[in-house]
């Protein structure tokens, strides 16, 4: 079954109204049809509550039925849709970039034509039925439980510092935590309004369980976002691991289980990550940030991720899943009977830097035919999502923000000299155009 995610992000009552997430409903309605169900639920934000009131309004008036989980996480309302027989869903959450933002994202299995037409309302008596959905967490609770080895996790006892913001009312990791006999130490995890912080894992929230696993001696500490689809992850040292070489240890460890298999990466993947793959004899798609999940599917793979700290699990959900992806690494640790930071260290780190660029977006395209031009020949060029130009022990990677007149650049290189080389003069090519 193929997976599309589609983004929209705006500015709350200005860009994305009541009128525009009603009409949006109705158009996701039309493409899904009369009398099928549509599973939706949010974030804590009360923006968040408002649109989707609006958008379920929308979607009834097409004809859909509605299964609506109120607050709920992304991974648990992608899990529901398969006990609701459900072929889309829809989250409204607070944006990571700007509190006064909000992000609605659609889930489906087919592309959706979100283009501004007329949307088709059904008669009265085919409006669509809205259900309340309040005991979907124990499904969820099961599902995980079911796919990871519970006794050889409670044999370690672990001792984990979680930092959950408060994205939802039930705080469903430290249930399952607790499930698994781990002593948890539980920061910002309370059903609470939210507050004015963003809803990232934000450096001042990172070191704070940083400085508390090491202060408490813990074996590992864990920073979740509001939707529950990213995860960062602390060693016992109190040391961050990189996004990228926690996504090339659960890569490595699906690939020992299963040599030669697929594994699936954004286009920004390190190295590293070629290396692990290549190492295992397995194979590894780079693809386009909005379609990791839609590939995982298509080739069959065991593993997939993206950066910021987003992965997939095939064998549990082909979902973004930071929850699922916490106890997977827990259960890693327990049967390499090792430490976070000896497998990070088993992992090769390269020189690696991320920047953005300011760029109105009518000059994007020509900051990519510059690059193409520049590096057309004798390189190995990738253009799935915007450029990424493979040079030897290095790469560049150029990507058009989509809601923003902004270019946003990865570097890697095995030399710390090449990187800075490579920075200053990807900063000037673009400065110029």
């Amino acid at each position: 079954m193929s997976k599309y995610i589609q983004n929209i992000r705006g500015v709350v009552n200005v860009e994305i109204t009541n009128k525009f997430a009603s009409h949006l409903g109705t158009i996701v309605g039309n493409h899904v049809g009369i009398g099928k169900n549509v599973m939706v639920g949010r974030d804590l934000n009360v923006p968040s509550q408002m649109i989707k009131r609006s958008l379920t309004t929308g979607l009834m008036s097409s004809g859909v039925n509605v299964i609506d989980l109120g607050i709920a996480p992304i991974p648990v309302i992608h899990y529901g849709m398969g006990l609701y027989d459900a072929s889309v869903m829809i989250t409204i959450s607070k944006s990571h970039l700007r509190p006064e933002d909000i992000d609605i994202k659609i889930l489906s299995e087919h592309e959706i034509p979100l283009e501004h037409r007329h949307a088709e309302k059904v008669p009265w008596n085919q409006i669509g039925q809205l259900k309340y959905v309040h005991e979907y967490q124990e499904p969820y609770i099961k599902g995980v439980l079911k796919h990871i080895n519970n006794e050889i996790i409670k044999n370690k006892a672990f001792l984990v510092v979680l930092d959950c913001e408060e994205g939802v009312n039930i705080p469903l990791v430290p249930q399952i935590l607790d499930e698994l006999d781990c002593e948890t130490v539980l920061i910002r995890c309370k059903d609470s309004e939210c507050d004015i912080d963003f809803p990232e894992p934000s450096p001042k929230r990172i070191s704070l369980i940083s400085e508390l696993t090491t202060a408490l001696g813990a074996d590992i500490g864990i920073v979740l976002d509001n939707d529950r689809d990213r995860a960062v992850f602390i060693d016992q040292h109190g040391n961050i691991i990189r996004d990228q070489t926690i996504l090339s240890i659960f890569a490595k460890y699906a690939l020992n289980k299963e040599p030669g298999r697929t594994i699936v990466s954004s286009i920004v993947a390190s190295q590293s990550l070629d290396e692990i793959v290549s190492d295992k004899g397995g194979d590894l798609i780079k693809t386009s940030i909005d379609t990791v999940l839609n590939e995982i599917d298509a080739n069959n793979a065991i593993f997939g991720g993206d950066e910021p700290g987003m992965y997939v699990f095939p064998e549990f959900q082909t979902c973004f899943d930071a929850i699922f992806a916490v106890m997977k690494m827990l259960e890693i640790l327990a049967k390499e009977d090792t430490t976070l930071s000896t497998l990070a260290g088993g992992i090769e780190e390269y020189n690696r830097t991320g920047f953005t660029i300011e760029c109105e977006h009518e000059k994007k395209d020509e900051v990519i035919e510059t690059f193409m031009t520049k590096f057309e020949s004798g390189n190995n060029i990738n253009t799935i999502d915007g450029i990424r130009v493979g040079l030897e022990d290095s790469f560049i990677l150029i990507r058009p923000s989509r809601f923003e007149p902004l270019i946003r650049v990865y570097i890697e290189s095995k030399s710390a000299q090449k990187l800075q080389e490579l920075t200053e003069s990807v900063k000037k090519m673009i400065e110029n155009v």
